[in-house]
């Protein structure tokens, strides 16, 4: 048996929910999702091998009213500056190598200065002298010059000094150096 009119109610109970969850539903705004893809990679190389990691990056600086330096530490990846020269930003880094290989020994040499040109012309080139360092499987990092290593798992270092003339202008500067490393 029945309470007559609570049928009814219940019904009219049900409804009223749905319509404050429409109106409810209305009211906010949309939701929404963002997607951004990622990127994996992956080197896989053949005993006997070098690759490059990282390039040699001076960074960003301001030449001054007198000559100066810049310097980065093969073996500590540390940025000083001196005479005119002011660093803006800590955007600076040594060139890293990585190399496996070697039955016995292995002998490192390569470029010992670089000359950076400005993309376009229009200025005097710089000039850096390179340093070598290096780390031989997970081992302390030492400063290298054309020296006999282990073989194993290797990763070089390359810093050096950038010679920055008087008021050198604007620009984005580049050159090319080479690391040649021997497997005996």
């Amino acid at each position: 048996m029945e309470i007559q009119g609570t049928r009814d109610c219940r019904g009219a109970a049900r409804a009223l929910t749905i319509a404050a969850a429409a109106a409810g539903a209305a009211l906010c705004g949309p939701a929404y999702a963002a997607d951004m893809p990622g990127t994996a990679n992956a080197a896989v190389v053949r005993p006997n091998t070098l690759i490059k990691t990282d390039d040699l990056d001076f960074g960003t600086l301001i030449s001054g009213a007198t000559g100066g330096t810049v310097t980065i530490s093969p073996v500590t990846n540390a940025r000083t500056t001196g005479g005119g020269v002011t660093p803006v930003g800590s955007a600076a880094q040594r060139a890293v190598f990585q190399g496996t290989g070697g039955i016995f020994l292995i002998t490192v040499s390569g470029s010992t200065s670089v000359t950076l040109t400005r993309a376009g012309g229009g200025a005097a080139p710089m000039t850096a002298s390179l340093v070598r360092a290096a780390s031989t499987s997970g081992g302390g990092i030492a400063l290298l010059g054309g020296t006999l290593l282990p073989s194993g798992v290797q990763t070089y270092y390359i810093g050096g000094t950038l010679t920055v003339p008087a008021n050198q202008p604007e620009g984005n500067y580049s050159g090319t150096f080479t690391l040649t490393v021997n497997y005996l």
